[in-house]
């Protein structure tokens, strides 16, 4: 399904927009709910804590990174006493993200009560790379927790871990969003990591899934939020995360600002930034550099197709310091995205993902604000310095930006 801007629907606010947000992403958009957005480590996994500790029904916790450092550990003693308590805990964790963690934690929660389940891919040549990249938290089916922060020290500590493919001397601060929301949508955050759940076992019971959604908290005129799952393999594979970003760039007017942290955009998506740039919007985004990013090879494949990018009036900012993780845009101060999704061939193609979008002019005023404290910390990426790149510099990012899409 390809967007260009002669498929531009009259703006975010137009009738047509969520409509074809309905279609194209499977998803509805619901509204009255309470949405927080959760700013660096320190404040998403205090929060998460908090809501564990609170837990009186159920806990249910997928990511893709499980490890068994301290923050692991402490977040699995909180799971496995709220499981000797009586709450139901579900954990599931990808394999292949979680290998650098060993058994040890994962049987100290199953020998508390946690149900535990591991997504792996075995020898399978055309599995072994497709891995399981969402991060959902749903605590008694009435709030939710999604963004892309994994459980580790790097995430919870607001990057004062250690950046994993880089030096061990490299502890300056991580930049990441999680994003709360408590309303009707956490339902549907729910269906989607039960979706997940049946996948690796048995469904939950038939007769316990009442439990699992309870009436939900209405604010009245609060935001209205959806709730995107991306399956790119399967029997139905889809591109509904990849149709969310699309089809909010072609249908901003004014501003668009994007964090990512592995900014390598399929060509529907370059088209799309390249379209609303020329149709004079403010298209900013923020990115790693070389310097700053925990896998610096992305660097170099993204910077292959900065060319086409820049030339077209996007601006692309690359931050100095510590790794940028977030995964968000806002758009025309009204609409949001917050997610796991990497702009990137592995979310579109290889990786399950799961994103938020939002309407609601205070949470586009607080990414919008993010966005523009953050740039003092990166640096311009200019025309004049990608049109002096060697030949050889080409070649090598021409090679990465390749491979990157299935790595």
């Amino acid at each position: 399904m390809r967007l260009r801007a002669a498929a531009l629907v009259s703006g975010l606010h137009h009738p047509a927009f969520e409509y074809g947000l309905d279609r194209s992403t499977g998803s509805v958009a619901r509204a009255d709910n309470v949405v927080t957005p959760l700013f660096d480590g320190v404040v998403s996994f205090a929060e998460r804590l908090r809501l564990i500790a609170g837990a009186t029904s159920s806990i249910h916790l997928q990511t893709f990174i499980f490890t068994n450092d301290d923050t692991g550990w402490n977040v699995a003693r909180h799971l496995a006493e709220r499981a000797r308590a009586g709450v139901e805990v579900r954990v599931m964790y990808d394999g292949l993200g979680s290998n650098r963690s060993g058994t040890e934690i994962f049987d100290f929660m199953r020998a508390a009560g946690v149900q535990v389940r591991a997504r792996e891919t075995g020898l399978d040549l055309l599995s072994v790379n497709d891995r399981w990249h969402e991060k959902h938290m749903v605590v008694d089916g009435k709030v939710a927790i999604e963004g892309g922060m994994n459980i580790a020290d790097e995430y919870s500590l607001g990057g004062s871990g250690l950046q994993l493919l880089r030096d061990n001397s490299a502890r300056d601060a991580w930049r990441d969003v999680d994003v709360s929301v408590e309303g009707p949508a956490v339902h549907d955050v729910q269906r989607a990591f039960l979706r997940n759940w049946s996948v690796l076992g048995a469904p939950v019971a038939a007769a316990d899934l009442a439990a699992l959604f309870p009436a939900p908290t209405k604010a009245p005129g609060g935001p209205a939020v959806r709730v995107v799952q991306h399956h790119p393999h399967g029997d139905q594979p889809d591109e509904h995360t990849q149709q969310l970003h699309v089809r909010v760039v072609n249908a901003t007017s004014k501003r668009l600002l994007i964090e990512n942290a592995y900014f390598l955009p399929s060509k529907q998506l370059r088209d799309a930034l390249v379209d609303a740039a020329k149709r004079g919007v403010t298209v900013q985004v923020m990115t790693n550099s070389k310097s700053s990013s925990d896998m610096g090879f992305v660097v170099d494949a993204s910077r292959y197709f900065y060319d086409e990018l820049v030339d077209a009036g996007v601006q692309i900012f690359e931050k100095t310091g510590g790794t940028l993780h977030a995964k968000s845009l806002c758009a025309d101060g009204v609409y949001s995205i917050i997610g796991s999704v990497n702009l990137n061939g592995r979310s579109e193609g290889r990786d399950t993902e799961c994103a938020v979008g939002i309407r609601d002019e205070k949470t586009a005023a607080a990414l919008e604000h993010r966005f523009t404290t953050g740039l003092a910390e990166t640096k311009p990426v200019l025309a004049a310095e990608l049109r002096t790149s060697s030949f050889m510099l080409d070649v090598k990012q021409w090679a990465l930006s390749t491979l990157a899409w299935t790595l």
